[in-house]
This record gives structure tokens, sequence and C-alpha cells, in this order.
């Protein structure tokens, strides 16, 4: 795989191959329309990003627990089906989000959690790592849950339409780790900026964050390239068997983790050191992140 992507260079690509064979990529987001930023300055990303490039990342900043499986059942939405084609393709798609659906209500339990402890100004590393487990072990489930849809979406395509999910399903992934990991200095930021902190708050909040972070090992990027390979090789072929992919799970788990991880370390480093109007602003837009749904064909 390539190099990390810069911010403007990842979105065009993004919305480059989000786009192709039709559709949009406000089609691929699933996020509640209140935590959406509010501001160039809010998504870190000024001219660059635009409304639905900015749905998409804000969506990828704040769910984790589907990994590479949630990136191919959202890129369903343009992947630019026939009309032939498009109900066994909904039924795929619908059957890929049932399957992931015990990895986001694990996912939505520590975010229902996070926000709970963020109004109370602490939050608890221990609780909420308990829980992030149970997401990865959920997320790690999903590989075999979704392999008989993964079959049946391969017997669907056309073998164009094979490459340009496996292109959008790369372009998804670029988007997770650039908000995740090479965006993560604006976190704090984009914090700042949706609840008003003052020079003070926002640098004590950095220093905590960076502190908080110090036991989070790195991301382990070449698992996910890899991963990305093996599904490209094998998704492009004529003959296609996800039982195949193996690690893919494992993959899955490691992203959920990770990025939900880093995630809590920041609303743990913010919760203290937030007046109680801000810290009830912060939990609303973490709960209304935890109950965002998944939706066929646009945003809920």
């Amino acid at each position: 795989m390539h190099s990390p992507l810069t911010w403007a260079s990842a979105f065009a690509a993004t919305v480059l191959v989000l786009s192709a064979c039709g559709g949009s990529t406000s089609a691929d987001t699933a996020t509640h329309p209140s935590a959406a930023p509010t501001s160039p300055a809010a998504s870190g990303a000024g001219e660059d990003e635009d409304e639905s490039t900015a749905d998409l990342a804000e969506h990828h900043r704040h769910h984790h627990h589907g990994g590479f499986a949630m990136f191919i059942a959202m890129s369903l939405d343009t992947i630019g089906t026939t009309p032939e084609q498009a109900q066994a393709i909904g039924q795929v798609q619908a059957d890929m989000f049932r399957a992931l659906e015990p990895a986001h209500d694990a996912e939505r339990a520590v975010l229902e959690q996070l926000a709970d402890a963020v109004a109370s100004g602490k939050v608890d590393r221990a609780k909420t790592d308990e829980g992030i487990a149970r997401v990865a072990a959920a997320a790690r489930e999903t590989q075999g849950a979704i392999a008989d849809s993964l079959n049946r979406l391969h017997a669907a395509l056309t073998p164009p339409q094979r490459a340009a999910l496996v292109g959008k399903l790369g372009a998804h992934y670029e988007v997770w780790h650039h908000v995740n990991a090479d965006e993560d200095h604006n976190r704090i930021a984009r914090l700042a900026d949706q609840l008003g902190l003052t020079a003070a708050q926002t640098e004590k909040i950095r220093a905590d964050y960076d502190a908080a972070l110090r036991d989070v090992p790195p991301f382990a990027r070449d698992h996910a390239e890899q991963y990305l390979q093996t599904f490209g090789g094998a998704f492009t072929n004529d003959s296609f068997d996800a039982a195949s992919l193996g690690a893919g799970g494992d993959v899955n788990a490691e992203l959920a983790m990770w990025g939900l991880t880093r995630l809590a370390r920041l609303y743990e480093a913010a919760a203290p050191t937030l007046t109680t109007p801000q810290a009830a602003r912060l939990a609303d837009i973490i709960r209304a992140h935890a109950h965002y749904q998944h939706s066929q064909g646009g945003t809920p």
C-alpha cells in the first residue's frame, strides 16, 4: 500500500473513488447531524473538506466497531448497481449491517458510558477499557458473520464493480486512518471549537491527552494494509471464498480497539477540565454519536 496521504489528497482521492460508478460520499455516511463539524476550524480541513467529506470524516472519527466489514457495507451505497442487481445487493448490505449489530451495540454502550462519565467530570479508565475490549471481541466475530454476504456480493458484481469496491474500501480506510492517526493533533482544536474552550483549558486538555496516550501502542498499519492487499487480490479474482481472508477478524478488532481507545482517552483528558455547561454539551455530542443508525442510501 502507499504511504499515508495528506489531508487534501486523502479527501480528494476519497471523493473520486467513493463517487465512482455513481452516487456521492454523502450516501456513505451514517452520523448524527448535531454532531457534525460546524466550521472549517472544527473540521480541521478548511476548503479541502466539503460537507459530504466532513460527514464521512466525522463518522470515521467516532465509529470503529466494524472495521473493514463496516467499510465494505458503507461502500455499497455508491457501487453503481443496475436495476437488476439492486435487490440482491441491497439484501447483502442489509445482512452485513445486521451482522455488525453486536459490535455496534457494544460500541454504543461504551459511548453512553463515556457520555455519563464526561457529564460527571471523571472517566473511569478501567471500566471504559472493559467495554472497549467487548467491542473488539464483537468486531473480531464480524469477519465470520459476513462471510456468506461477501460470497453473495462477489457473485452479484461484475469484475469492474468488484475492482471499484476494492477501491472504495481502500478510500474508507485512508480516511479512517487519517482522521484517527495523521490528524490526531487536530482533535483538541475540534473540541475547543465545539465547546468554546479557553486557551488555558485547551492546553491543559492537550497535555493530559498526551499523557493518557502513553500506554496506547501505535496502530498496526502493516496489518491493515496486508488485509487490504489480501482482500483486493481475492475479491477481484473470478473465483472467491471469504474463508480465504484469514486474519480479517483480528484486523477488525485492532481497528475497533485502537480507534475507540484513543477516543476514550480524549474524553478522559477533557472531562475534569470542562465547565458544567461544556461537559453537558460534550455528553450530548457523544450520545448523538452513540445513537446513530446505519442506513441504506443515506444518512439517518
